[in-house]
């Protein structure tokens, strides 16, 4: 029987907000949609923050109507924070959860591991999707312990295995699966995860690259090379630990630039537009290691502008939605970093503006990290030649 929540009852809700991620575009194939029409997001979060305040759920009641529109929506939900109050673990925006699982070409019977396992809601979807057996790993060990017990509350515990462990192993328990999805943001690919993969397996992941994690498809050709390509744009909480190792970044993105001498250059380069941004920022990221997301505690300084930039030391130059450089710190820093943005944005745009997702990596391992990491060494697109990083 149907439980009635509102206007809505919750079968027709699901309904709903399946079909609203199809339009979206997010959802494409018909199992995708079904597994969003079935599986209750909402069984899955015990507490969760949305707009600054926090919900919390009692265990076993639907929510009210009013959460149930949070919750069914295009939503990226917040579930744990850690000691110092900053959120740790969280329900992905459902648009961006649809759009990997489609990206990673489920079969039924395929077998999935998945890295980052959070509420277990992704786990679910896999396996309704699949069919086949889904192994979840959460570092945190109340996500986890929290995840197990839905999984069990509705009855996939023959199917959806929780685990507590460091994800940098992958499975404990050295399973071999089709499909490896991580949802924390990596630095690189641990390669037990590639050993962990059958043959013509495929891993999606979302991989550092120019401040953010935008999410690359990974597979092996042959033995000796691992190659991958930008499935989509988009940014995941880092993962901790040998997964992200801080001896790869030289620059924290959540870290703000001082406010010493700030100036800006009006329709410098050419706009790219809040369309094209992220094409724009992942090109930089190509070109030029030095590119991130920064931030500046200024008034004339706007995230929604464009947050990309060349950082170095504690100076910056950004490239902003409508086409200006605004610049802080020292000008014997500043004055070759905005030369050199400029000629990187002129660059992308007289190369007629490659996407993202026209980018295709050569993975090789990193220098220097405490556990070895296979990390994007070379990109090239369809009309560009091979670039360094």
């Amino acid at each position: 029987m149907s439980t009635t929540t509102g206007h809505l009852d919750l079968d027709q809700r699901l309904a709903r907000y399946a079909a609203d991620l199809r339009e979206l575009g997010a959802i494409r194939s018909p199992a995708v949609q079904k597994a969003f029409a079935t599986v209750p997001r909402h069984r899955f979060l015990r507490s969760f923050y949305y707009r600054a305040d926090r919900y919390t759920l009692a265990p076993g009641e639907l929510p009210s109507a009013r959460l149930l529109d949070v919750i069914y929506a295009n939503n990226a939900l917040f579930t744990h924070d850690g000691s110092d109050g900053d959120p740790t673990s969280s329900s992905s925006g459902p648009s961006v959860m649809a759009k990997m699982l489609e990206a990673l070409d489920l079969r039924p019977g395929m077998r999935v591991l998945e890295i980052g396992g959070g509420t277990g809601y992704n786990a679910a979807l896999l396996a309704a999707i699949t069919g086949a057996e889904v192994t979840a790993v959460e570092a945190g060990r109340v996500a986890a312990a929290n995840a197990g017990a839905t999984i069990d509350e509705l009855g996939l515990a023959d199917r959806v295995r929780v685990v507590h462990a460091d994800g940098y192993h992958g499975d404990p328990a050295g399973g071999r699966f089709d499909r490896i999805i991580a949802t924390c943001g990596i630095a690189g690919v641990p390669p037990v995860w590639l050993d962990q993969l059958v043959e013509g397996g495929m891993l999606l992941a979302p991989i550092a690259h120019a401040g953010v994690h935008p999410i690359l498809t990974v597979q092996t050709a042959g033995r000796v090379t691992v190659q991958g390509r930008c499935a989509l744009w988009a940014d995941f909480m880092p993962a901790a630990g040998n997964l992200r190792p801080s001896v790869l970044f030289a620059h924290d993105p959540n870290t703000s630039i001082s406010a010493d001498n700030v100036g800006r250059d009006v329709a410098a380069v050419p706009a790219a537009g809040p369309d094209r941004y992220n094409d724009l920022g992942f090109y930089l990221g190509v070109r030029d290691a030095r590119t991130n997301r920064a931030y500046l505690d200024a008034p004339e300084f706007s995230p929604a502008a464009g947050s990309t930039a060349l950082v170095e030391d504690d100076a910056a130059v950004w490239v902003q939605h409508n086409g200006d450089l605004l610049h802080a710190g020292p000008e014997s820093t500043i004055a070759p970093l905005r030369e050199q943005l400029h000629q990187l944005v002129h660059e992308w745009d007289s190369s007629g503006q490659p996407a993202a997702t026209e980018w295709r990596a050569r993975f090789a391992p990193a220098s220097g990290t405490p556990a070895p990491l296979l990390v994007p060494s070379q990109w090239e697109c369809a009309d560009a030649s091979p670039s360094a990083r």
